[in-house]
């Protein structure tokens, strides 16, 4: 259980809190619609998780992400990412992954990867640059602004927080 206060409000501790929530996911293997913690999950299933988790949305909210595949984006013109995150995070920022963004503890930011033209990653802020994201074979804590498939990147930044 996470040790996240509620009712959710945009303070130090309860950002803390929600870091706590968000690292206990490191080290759970990328598979591809799980939603267990130490079992498998990839990038949108974590993101929900952890929406679901810190008390920013319901689990019956995010319980049906849909069906897709590696290469979703590769066919699709819909925000479908974007729009489900929206409902529970308010949009702060659109700027590219550098280190001279200002992403605070506990944010979101969805990500352009692989030549997409719409959102297809993203990533739980710990302290920028560091986030937690599914990526390569395991959720893992990386420089964002170093990862590969992250760096230099469009971004934008969400805060679950109110």
């Amino acid at each position: 259980m996470c040790p996240v206060h509620r009712p959710l409000s945009d303070t130090p501790q309860c950002r803390a809190e929600a870091i706590v929530c968000a690292r206990a996911w490191i080290g759970t293997p990328y598979v591809l619609r799980g939603r267990v913690r130490g079992a498998g999950c990839d990038c949108a299933t974590l993101l929900a998780e952890y929406l679901i988790e810190i008390g920013a949305a319901a689990a019956e909210d995010l319980q049906d992400l849909g069906i897709y595949s590696h290469d979703w984006f590769c066919h699709a013109s819909s925000e479908r990412y974007l729009l489900r995150l929206m409902r529970h995070a308010r949009q702060v920022a659109e700027t590219l992954c550098r280190g001279d963004a200002q992403p605070r503890p506990g944010d979101l930011v969805l990500f352009r990867v692989a030549g997409s033209r719409i959102h297809n990653h993203g990533a739980i802020v710990t302290a920028w640059p560091l986030g937690i994201h599914a990526a390569d074979d395991r959720v893992q804590e990386t420089d964002l602004t170093q990862h590969p498939l992250t760096g230099y990147r469009e971004m934008d930044v969400f805060n679950p927080f109110g």
